[in-house]
């Protein structure tokens, strides 16, 4: 049976829509003239209807008529009106940004004080170029208080070129100098600005501190850096749509395999976490009203969670919409739901109607509402019900937002289907995962005041354990965020992943009437096998089956509901038990530990214990907060020396992990023009070369420089920077002696030392046997130019390896892991295990990982 829409409000949704996108863009009488044209639109095609339905039925009494007549009157007073809201509150929004413009004409260089509303974000010339914008940059939206020696309030987004704008953070009050675009409309008020802003607090304002759902943000980014790359951007990304940590080759990435909405806060998610807290309630035995309040209310700390902008309020109202349906006990969302929610919000905001998310959105709403169930049911004569509902619902909504993607990526993302596809199992796993581990991460914020209060009882413990309780919940959605990335990167390397389009509005018509008929023939198609057909059987001369007999279908139900009953009771008490055990293994401590090779990825990070909560540090990783989460799991308050290799950023950039958090003593460096990384220059006060012979005794660790001589000023190179070998080559050889409670350990260090290098040290030595050592940090991470020469006068008893897992290096190098075997020394390798926590006890050298 062909479903009949109910359409009494899309007539009123189209002009709300067309009204504010004409006035926005082209002036107040082509609106008026606009809203016109609509309602007489609106009207013929009313009455052409009632004509038509006037033949095909029988006379009907005349009050009938005229009850007819006041509809279809009432239905033109409606269109009217909204018409005539459409121009008021398009014309009420723009009226700053007019007057603006009229006092401050574009290219004019104006002098603001404003706030930051929302965060910064990065632009290219690639997105902006059709608007004049070159180059790379940051783009903040700005809440004007003052314009030159005026107050006006009103929106403006700037498009800035100076880094420190990246740096501005929501809500922060500033003053700077911007020069008004050619661009620039009462409808988008744009500016460039070369220059950075001056940051201050307004009169009577506080210092800012981060509150709840930003500090949740803010750990959530953190926490996911531990997990890699991917995970790092996308699990922000799919949960409260922070996608800063993103890659630019993943970021290409996915907009080539039309996988960008994925990291929006889209209608999707809100409806997803609505849904989920309703049914939540609902099978906790409460009614269904208290279910959709249950659901609004997360609806909303969602919302403020990822920050109440425009776009994440039409994503609300469009995944609310969704999930009310969906509690309520309906199919879906009806067109007259679509309608009155884009009514709503357009009036509210008039700038979304001219929004590419808002359109793209209220597009693929409508598609899935209109065109959804007809295409999986052509799908489903077949395939499965659920792989056709997979593939109907993305290529539904690429069918209808095809043209306007055209507008934003003149090609076509020819993968976008099975990249959405494989998608769409693995993206609702991330997001129910990490939020999940929001809400574990705001759950000691709120309860800290109430947990304080217990004698003894410290903030940083309880904060660290309820942040190691979060990775559970984390690592769960790291695994379908790499999928994600896996996906993307796959499909973008294949060849024709972005199909080339004829340009300008001829492509763009193009592509809507390929969609249309493309939708239409489906729809068609539909409708036919819709259509009741003739039966045709035979009928049997056997008696119909004896019904149960009542007690017996009672007793043969209770034993159903017996049997369901035990299963969900065994369901829970094994997800209790899996629980139970999985926060037992997160929140366990750390193992015992005379040194620590931290997992810091492809670099070096090595921590040798000097007192209880001190260490000396040698090398710092490449991530500062890979390297943030080694010394708060290893318990280090103070660091006694920090001692970097040489001058590479695998080595040296971790060291921003150490501003300000743990005191730092003294810097060793070594580089090969003798110069002090650029990463360590908060330390220069406190850094020092060493020479082969200097000695630090600090607590029960020694460190001894083995080699090599510092650069001179004569071998210092020119204005070239040094090569890469003769970098790794001025890494310092340290011999590092470790004295526990149950026994002493010798270490060998030499950074990332080559072969030519080692020869050097090797030839250096007093005696054959003074590199001797119980441990070796293997150098350069087990490459193959490290050598086997230092491998054979270490003669060591374990061998360490601190080496990125899927490096695309080849390390550790086959040739450096035989040698080891073949000197009968045991290998621990970072990338297979992650930290090695290592101590000596007796004659045995033990090896855990966390």
């Amino acid at each position: 049976m062909n479903r009949q829409w109910d359409l009494r409000l899309v007539p009123s949704a189209l002009t709300v829509w067309l009204c504010a996108v004409i006035f926005l863009t082209a002036g107040v009488i082509p609106a008026v003239w606009t809203g016109l044209a609509c309602v007489g639109a609106t009207g013929t095609t009313l009455v052409l209807l009632e004509s038509r339905h006037g033949r095909h039925t029988a006379p009907v009494p005349g009050h009938s008529r005229r009850r007819r007549r006041a509809e279809i009157a009432g239905a033109l007073a409606v269109t009217s009106l909204c018409a005539a809201a459409a121009v008021l509150t398009a014309w009420n929004a723009t009226q700053p940004a007019r007057s603006t413009l009229t006092e401050h004409p574009p290219g004019a260089t104006i002098r603001v004080s404003a706030t930051v509303t929302g965060e910064p974000t990065a632009y290219s010339s690639r997105s902006f170029a059709h608007h004049g914008e070159t180059g790379e940059g940051t783009v903040v939206s700005l809440q004007t208080q003052r314009i030159g020696r005026h107050t006006e309030r009103t929106e403006i987004t700037v498009f800035a070129t100076h880094p420190q704008w990246g740096e501005l953070a929501d809500g922060e009050a500033l003053t700077a100098t911007l020069t008004l675009t050619d661009t620039a409309t009462p409808a988008r008020l744009t500016a460039r600005a070369s220059s950075a802003p001056v940051v201050g607090q307004s009169a009577g304002e506080t210092e800012r501190t981060p509150g709840l759902l930003a500090g949740a943000r803010t750990d959530l980014a953190r926490l996911s850096l531990s997990h890699g790359a991917a995970a790092a951007g996308l699990v922000p990304g799919m949960t409260v749509g922070d996608t800063s940590q993103i890659s630019a080759s993943l970021s290409e990435d996915l907009r080539t395999t039309g996988l960008t909405h994925l990291t929006a806060v889209s209608g999707s998610n809100c409806a997803l976490v609505m849904t989920l807290t309703g049914y939540a309630a609902l099978s906790m035995g409460a009614g269904r009203r208290v279910c959709l309040v249950v659901g609004l209310a997360a609806l909303g700390s969602f919302v403020l969670l990822v920050g109440p902008d425009p776009s994440v309020l039409r994503a609300s109202v469009m995944g609310a919409l969704g999930a009310l349906s969906m509690l309520n006990g309906r199919n879906g969302v009806s067109l007259n739901a679509l309608s009155a929610a884009l009514i709503g919000l357009v009036l509210v905001s008039p700038g979304l109607a001219i929004d590419f998310g808002f359109i793209l959105s209220v597009l693929a709403t409508a598609g899935i509402v209109v065109s959804g169930r007809a295409v999986a049911r052509v799908l489903a004569l077949k395939l499965p019900v659920p792989v056709a509902l997979c593939i109907a619902i993305p290529f539904v909504a690429q069918l209808w937002c095809g043209p306007v993607l055209l507008l934003l990526n003149p090609a076509l993302p020819t993968y976008s289907l099975p990249a959405n596809m494989a998608a769409t199992l693995l993206v609702p796993v991330a997001t129910v995962a990490g939020l999940i581990t929001v809400c574990v991460l705001i759950l000691p914020k709120v309860l800290m005041p109430a947990l304080l209060l217990i004698p003894g009882l410290d903030a940083e413990p309880v904060t660290g354990a309820w942040e190691r309780a979060a990775q559970l919940p984390l690592t769960v959605a790291a695994v379908p965020a790499r999928g994600v990335a896996w996906i993307a990167t796959s499909f973008a390397g294949l060849p024709g992943a972005l199909a080339p389009w004829p340009p300008g509005v001829w492509g763009i018509v193009l592509l809507t009437a390929i969609s249309g008929s493309a939708g239409a023939a489906l729809h068609w198609v539909d409708a036919r096998c819709q259509r009741p057909t003739d039966t045709h059987g035979s009928v049997l001369a056997t008696p119909a089956p004896v019904p149960v007999a009542d007690p017996v279908w009672r007793q043969l139900a209770a034993q159903r509901r017996r049997r369901r009953r035990a299963l969900a009771i065994l369901a829970a008490v094994t997800t209790l038990v899996l629980l139970i055990h999985g926060l037992i293994w997160w929140l366990r401590p750390a193992p015992d530990w005379d040194s620590v090779v931290c997992d810091v990825g492809q670099g070096d990070a090595v921590l040798h214990r000097t007192g209880q909560h001190s260490a000396v540090l040698v090398d710092a990783g490449p991530d500062p907060r890979a390297l943030s989460t080694c010394l708060h799991q290893a318990e280090i308050q103070h660091l006694d020396a920090v001692i970097l290799s040489h001058d590479h950023a695998d080595h040296t950039a971790g060291l921003d992990a150490l501003t300000g958090d743990i005191p730092v003593d003294r810097v060793w460096y070594s580089s090969a023009t003798g110069d002090l990384p650029e990463s360590a220059q908060n330390f220069a006060d406190r850094a020092h070369i060493p020479r082969p012979g200097d000695t630090l005794d600090l607590g029960s660790t020694t460190v001894t420089v083995l080699g090599p001589e510092p650069p001179s000023a004569a071998r210092t190179p020119g204005p070239s920077a040094p090569s890469s070998e003769d970098e790794n080559n001025a890494s310092l050889a340290l011999r590092i002696t470790v004295r526990a409670e149950h026994g002493t350990t010798t270490w060998l260090s030499a950074g990332d030392l080559e072969e030519d290098g080692a020869n050097r040290l090797i030839r250096g030595q007093p005696d054959a046997g003074a590199l001797t050592t119980d441990i070796l940090k293997v150098s350069h991470h087990g490459a193959r130019n490290g050598g086997t020469t230092l491998i054979r006068a270490a003669d060591p008893a374990l061998a360490v390896i601190s080496v990125g897992e899927d490096n695309t290096y080849g390390h550790p190098h086959p040739v450096i892991t035989q040698a080891l075997q073949d000197g009968g020394a045991a290998v621990a390798r970072t990338d297979q295990n992650g930290s090695l926590w290592i101590r000596k006890d007796g004659s045995r050298i033990s090896v855990s990982t966390r």
